[in-house]
């Protein structure tokens, strides 16, 4: 056949498909490929016409017999990689590409989907170097600046972004295209959010809403701000407007689960992920929410298919997910090993996709530990008091500890904040820090007598907060070092991936001690150790001396947290809504197998040695 009667072929098999028949348009790629097997514009345009009816082992196979059979052609590559990360087969996706690159390594699109690829992999550092590289190249393609916009972003070099993207948006008003007005304003709001200039994103995805009615994306990312803002109600509310309007979209839905179990709202929560699973019963991240507040005891049929879900023939993601969710049931009902097999699979699987951070979480410490640090001899210091930080390792009762302190009508909850942090990053001085602190909580914040900080990491400052915030308050959270790896082991922290390793945290979890060790030693006046087993077993005494530690007025409401309605954002937003339980203290000895290597490293430290062994 005539290359131009071939072309003309495509073009009609094309045109079936976007009329949505696709039966028709197969029926005439087939015919072609009988008779022109061997051309390029035909195994192409065949290749994108599996991946758009997701076929993707096909599609796989025809981009890879174009790479065979015409070796210098990028484009087959980049397809190729494109459906292998979605597969979320890294490994595999970086080979083709790297294969690519020795081929052409001037090449734009690829230096632009190896950014793309490495941004998936959160990898901020090496996708900019590829971006970079390939606008370089062509420095007025646009798509390649949105793209190193939203690394920027991710890389919180948020000025940076902001640059590109108003730059992008001047000159778009000039061109009019609807679609880059959208991304470039999304891509604004987004950086706005990030810097905690809530109204100006709100004004950015409000106009977005205004003049594109079913704009999925800004009623998504106004829910996001909203929850950011402590407004969960607003969150909730706008997402149903946005479901109103796209009532497949399933993104609404993912969100508004979440939002209802941070507001305590379970059945809903529940009632939420059901109806996720029933549209994708492939949905394991819907069924890990469950996992955690559902026994699923009148949705037989939805545990089976869990329970029996060959997680070999899954992707990683929804193996990691699948694999937590399992192990979360089999705890539940008992059955620890069958759970421990599974926490062990969902973590080793996680741990190839994540760099530990425990070496930075470390050397960080070391370097604010080694400090010399002068007392402050600045005046205004002496409001302080205002500040309660918690600090200890994650899973450590910190969550009920703040649910307690959070009855004090003074009290404003600022929860996981990263406000310290931030300070001590922009502070010329740490005789700034106190400042550019308050300053950012009244900019997030209502005004309030007493706020409470439950970053947890913040105990690696604590020598900043003694000497430049010296009349805060200090609570260090302890729990029994095998119940609280174990639960850090069950917890799924994506944004900890240390947390993927039972020797990262237990190493981590004796450096954290050892760190406060000291602290209490030079600075015991302001900090006091809760011990979260003791609160289970006694709260009735345990729960006024921290009150009067505070030396705040006592009231009897300090003994009922699990009546506080206070929205929370934590892992354990499910389980302060119950009373006091028990269950969890000493679950680390049905796990002892698992934990060994745990053992091994704790009992490297005297003091952790005999508190395991009690």
């Amino acid at each position: 056949m005539k290359k131009f009667d071939l072309l003309k072929k495509i073009e009609e098999a094309k045109i079936k498909q976007k009329a949505g028949n696709s039966l028709e348009a197969n029926k005439i790629f087939q015919t072609l490929l009988k008779t022109n097997n061997n051309s390029f514009d035909l195994l192409y345009a065949y290749g994108l016409f599996c991946r758009d009816l997701k076929n993707f082992n096909l599609a796989k196979r025809v981009f890879l017999n174009l790479i065979n059979k015409f070796p210098t052609s990028i484009n087959p590559y980049i397809l190729l990689a494109e459906i292998l990360k979605n597969e979320n087969k890294f490994e595999d996706a970086e080979r083709v590409l790297l294969n690519a690159i020795k081929i052409n390594p001037s090449h734009g699109d690829l230096l632009y989907n190896f950014s793309l690829f490495y941004f998936a992999l959160r990898n901020f550092d090496n996708a900019l170097v590829y971006i970079d590289k390939a606008i370089k190249l062509s420095i007025n393609n646009d798509i390649y600046k949105l793209l190193k916009s939203e690394i920027y972003i991710n890389k919180f070099n948020i000025n940076e972004a902001i640059y590109i993207l108003e730059d992008l948006n001047s000159k778009n008003r000039i061109k009019k295209d609807n679609n880059k007005e959208i991304r470039i304003n999304i891509l604004l709001a987004d950086a706005y959010l990030k810097k905690r200039k809530y109204e100006e994103a709100e004004i950015i995805l409000l106009k977005l809403i205004k003049k594109y009615q079913g704009l999925e994306l800004a009623y998504l990312n106004l829910s996001i701000l909203y929850n950011h803002k402590n407004q969960l109600n607003k969150s909730i509310e706008i997402l149903k407007k946005g479901i109103d309007l796209s009532p497949h979209f399933m993104p609404f839905y993912k969100n508004l689960a979440t939002f209802y179990r941070n507001s305590g709202q379970l059945k809903l929560a529940i009632e939420t992920n059901l109806f996720i699973i029933s549209r994708n019963k492939f949905d394991f991240n819907s069924f890990y929410e469950l996992s955690g507040i559902y026994d699923f005891k009148n949705h037989k049929n939805e545990l089976n298919f869990l329970l029996d879900t060959k997680l070999e023939k899954l992707n990683a993601n929804s193996k990691i997910y699948a694999a937590f969710a399992i192990s979360n049931l089999l705890h539940k009902d008992g059955k620890f090993k069958e759970s421990a097999n599974y926490l062990k699979i969902a973590n080793d699987e996680s741990m190839k996709y994540k760099k530990s951070d425990l070496s930075l979480k470390i050397k960080h410490t070391e370097f604010y530990r080694s400090l010399k640090i002068k007392n402050s001899k600045n005046k205004n210091l002496k409001n302080s008091s205002d500040y309660v930080f918690v600090v200890g390792m994650p899973r450590s009762g910190s969550t009920l500890l703040e649910n307690i302190l959070s009855l004090n009508p003074e009290v404003t909850d600022m929860g996981e904040v990263n406000f310290l942090e931030e300070s001590i990053k922009e502070a010329k001085d740490f005789e700034d820090v106190y400042d550019l602190y308050k300053k950012k909580v009244i900019n997030q914040f209502q005004s309030s007598i007493i706020y409470t900080d439950k970053s947890l990491f913040n105990y690696m400052y604590c020598a900043v907060i003694s000497n430049f915030f010296p009349k805060a308050k200090i609570i260090n959270c302890i729990r029994n070092p095998l119940d609280n790896i174990l639960s850090i082991y069950r917890a799924n922290f994506l944004k900890q991936p240390f947390s993927f390793s039972l020797t990262d945290i237990s190493s981590l979890y004796v450096h954290y001690f050892e760190t406060m060790e000291k602290y209490k030693i030079k600075y015991g006046k302001n900090i006091y150790d809760y011990n979260y087993e003791d609160l289970i077993e006694n709260p009735n005494n345990v729960i006024p001396r921290i009150i009067n530690w505070l030396d705040w007025d006592w009231d009897e409401k300090y003994l009922s947290p699990h009546q506080n309605k206070r929205n929370v954002y934590t892992a354990s937003s499910a389980q302060i809504r119950k009373k006091f339980y028990s269950s969890s203290i000493g679950i680390w000895k049905e796990y002892k197998e698992l934990l060994e290597p745990a053992i091994e490293i704790i009992k490297k430290n005297k003091i952790l040695k005999e508190k395991i062994s009690q």
